[in-house]
């Protein structure tokens, strides 16, 4: 017979274990709550029963308010290709603020970084800055729609393209609320979001090839743009599939509408970003992340002809600024890191994500837990379900409090993941570090079956 508490028991008891051992973030928790909504201001950081707090970053490791040190697998959610306090890039830091932050003017170095991503990138013809993923996207749409005059976006059910209103659509939805996948749902995420935005927001679901195609040659008329992620991110690290990919460029060409990739967190996997490995060019790209060298950044690039749209030389063009575009500092950090970016260190990192993959399916089949891990290169999440996950609502069926638990236990071995269960491969990580993720987490399963095994029989194999 199952015992469906059994499992929350336990959950409860790792959470009261953790808040006695954290003493001291649980201060700062309470403090941060005067002044802050729940102590909170940024929702991907938070988890109960509240978050540790972290003092410094050195390498791949992170030191807490109390001195524990943590291998750090989460990687600011994938930004710190180069880990923290990248030798290099905290000098390039240090000397461009020697000379000043920012001027409200352009400077070379702008230029340099621009020059980096162009050589880099396949189909980035001319680059132009922003100072987050969110704002890359935004910028990326708009010059669609400039090009268009349509104003409809088609995206992909589980997509994660930041935080504004058009694409804060059919990102989590609720599963009840969705629709049949021949025709999915726009499904705001929260009472924030206007009912305008779902309806200019076509859903598409990912990886499915023949639904898709057939929901873009319904809605070709109107749509300004279509926006994919070669490796959905905030869905679960899934891979886009090259039949998926090749129709939508050939539906993209067939009728005219730009081909937005949001490579925010996939631009790691190669020189020039997954379209290189993939062969396939959009339009339009975005990125984050990474180029900024852990400092807040953005950055859109693509054909000239489009980005001419933001050309100030002719007339009349796009407006597009920010107090703090191409900022000096920002440019600086995010050259350096590119620099010491090279396609062996990818190379490396990427075979790093194939080892942590293989190393956690033989952990998972040891202990006798059923487990998916969905992931490329250097990126890999742990996925507590039966069934295959390649879209969103694959990934419905996986036991997200399994997860929840997994991360917190994780902590207590000195492993800092994403609250996702998320593992993110940084350059100063070497075998080592691969081990004694896997050793950690052979641990925290072996110490958590007998309460799956009790409430979640499913997920044991053996």
């Amino acid at each position: 017979m199952t015992d469906a508490k059994a499992f929350d028991d336990y959950v409860k008891e790792v959470q009261k274990k953790y808040v006695a051992t954290g003493p001291k973030s649980t201060q700062l928790h309470k403090e941060a709550q005067r002044f802050m909504p729940g102590g909170d201001t940024r929702s991907a950081t938070y988890y109960p029963p509240f978050p540790t707090f972290m003092e410094r970053g050195e390498g791949c490791r992170l030191y807490d308010v109390a001195g524990n040190a943590y291998i750090d697998f989460a990687n600011n959610y994938t930004s710190l290709i180069h880990g923290h306090a990248h030798p290099a890039t905290v000098d390039a830091v240090i000397e461009q603020a020697k000379r000043g932050f920012v001027y409200g003017s352009p400077v070379e170095i702008q230029t340099k970084l621009a020059q980096e991503m162009c050589e880099r990138v396949p189909s980035v013809e001319r680059v132009r800055f922003a100072n987050s993923g969110t704002e890359a996207t935004l910028a990326a749409i708009r010059l669609a729609r400039a090009h268009r005059r349509k104003y409809k976006l088609l995206k992909m059910e589980g997509g994660y393209h930041g935080a504004h209103d058009l694409v804060e659509v059919s990102v989590w939805p609720d599963p009840n609320k969705i629709g049949p996948v021949e025709r999915p749902y726009s499904v705001r995420e929260d009472p924030s979001i206007p009912p305008s935005s779902a309806t200019d927001c076509v859903i598409a679901p990912f990886n499915n090839t023949p639904v898709a195609e057939r929901i873009i040659a319904e809605n070709h008329e109107d749509l300004a743009a279509i926006i994919v992620e070669p490796v959905q991110g905030a869905c679960g690290m899934i891979p886009v599939e090259a039949d998926y990919l090749a129709m939508l460029r050939e539906s993209a060409t067939k009728y005219g509408i730009p081909l937005i990739y949001d490579e925010v967190i996939s631009f790691r996997l190669a020189r020039g970003g997954c379209q290189e490995i993939c062969g396939i060019l959009p339009d339009l790209t975005s990125f984050g992340k990474i180029i900024g060298g852990g400092l807040p950044v953005g950055a859109v690039g693509g054909r000239e002809d489009l980005m001419d749209l933001f050309n100030p030389l002719k007339p009349p063009s796009l407006s597009h600024s920010g107090t703090f575009n191409g900022s000096p500092v920002v440019m600086a950090a995010g050259l350096a890191t590119l620099k010491a970016f090279s396609t062996d260190e990818i190379h490396r990192i990427n075979g790093l994500g194939d080892l942590i993959r293989l190393k956690f399916r033989e952990v998972l089949d040891e202990v006798g837990i059923v487990a998916q891990l969905t992931g490329m290169g250097s990126l890999t999440q742990f996925r507590f379900t039966n069934d295959e996950v390649r879209d969103y609502r694959s990934s419905l069926s996986e036991d997200l409090a399994v997860r929840g638990l997994l991360h917190l236990m994780l902590l207590d071995k000195g492993i800092f993941v994403a609250k996702r269960a998320m593992f993110s491969i940084s350059t100063p990580m070497g075998e080592r570090e691969i081990e004694e993720a896997v050793t950690a987490v052979r641990s925290c399963l072996q110490e958590m079956k007998p309460y799956i095994e009790k409430s979640k029989p499913h997920l044991v194999s053996r």
